[in-house]
């Protein structure tokens, strides 16, 4: 899904911003940051062939340098997934208590995607998260319960903080109603509030799944294929299902050619751009099986 200008570049410019001026308060350096970037040919309005996590990417690295700051959203990261983690054993009961606990597991692991840099990178997550937990189309749903029936290798790539402890959620639904192995992706390069290895492994996925980074060598907020380590590419070759969770890695995967009939992208509509692709209002939870 390649970026459409007049939505993504608005987004992008926001969370630049946001990010920029938790860095520093020094407004006149946060002007000239953003000078800098808005030179940025890619930004232009001119069906640039590039998608939004690409962008972002480039944003960032300038960012590092500008800041002389790695990985300017570190502490975000980490309350995220405290302030998730805290609300684990309440969620953990609801589903104990559900007629379907894989629909109501997806549903919070679709929800948790709501926590997202691009829309605000001080935003974390408490018993609110709740009221995401709108209509999923039921079709979508009875097939990807098809595809979990019948896979025995799934690999699941992992977004936002916080969203990866509802992910930890879902895959422990999967795993008591399946006989499935499965293999989380994460980040390698830290990038706005994506899951790294440590993060997973700080709100327990390790003890529920295997967990490995992308092997990408850059700070990039998607997924593609031709970057990832020679272990991931080879999971994803055998796998049965590939789960993927969020915005970036369906812009970006969405683009690979060898995964389609047997990928699921598991996000929040929380751009016009999505809902226009899947007829779906703002703040849907989507289920797309491609």
């Amino acid at each position: 899904m390649l970026m459409e200008s007049d939505y993504c570049i608005p987004c992008i410019l926001k969370m630049s911003a946001e990010i920029i001026r938790g860095v520093t308060k020094d407004e006149e350096q946060v002007h000239e940051f953003m000078g800098e970037i808005l030179k940025m040919k890619d930004l232009r309005r001119d069906k640039s062939k590039i998608t939004p996590s690409e962008i972002v990417r480039d944003i960032w690295l300038r960012m590092q340098k500008f800041c002389s700051v790695e990985d300017p959203l570190k502490e975000s990261r980490a309350e995220q997934n405290r302030k998730a983690l805290n609300i684990y054993p309440f969620v953990k009961e609801l589903l104990h208590e559900s007629p379907d606990p894989i629909l109501q597991a997806l549903k919070f692991a679709i929800a948790g995607n709501s926590i997202d840099a691009m829309l605000d990178a001080k935003r974390g997550i408490d018993r609110k998260i709740i009221g995401f937990l709108s209509s999923i189309n039921p079709k979508a749903v009875e097939e990807f319960k098809e595809r979990l029936k019948k896979a025995r290798k799934i690999v699941y790539f992992s977004d936002n903080c916080g969203e990866i402890v509802f992910d930890r959620l879902l895959i422990e639904t999967i795993r008591a109603e399946y006989n499935s192995e499965i293999m989380v992706i994460t980040r390698t390069i830290p990038i706005l509030n994506d899951a790294t290895l440590e993060d997973a492994m700080s709100v327990g996925l390790g003890e529920v799944a295997l967990v490995m980074e992308n092997g990408i060598r850059e700070p990039l907020p998607g997924t593609i294929l031709s970057k990832v380590s020679p272990e991931v590419r080879a999971a994803v070759d055998e796998a049965d299902l590939i789960i993927s969770k969020g915005g970036a890695n369906y812009e970006t995967l969405t683009e690979e050619e060898g995964i389609t009939g047997k990928t699921t992208y598991l996000f929040q509509a929380k751009c016009y751009p999505y809902c226009r692709a899947h007829n779906v209002p703002l703040g849907a939870l989507i289920v797309y099986n491609n």
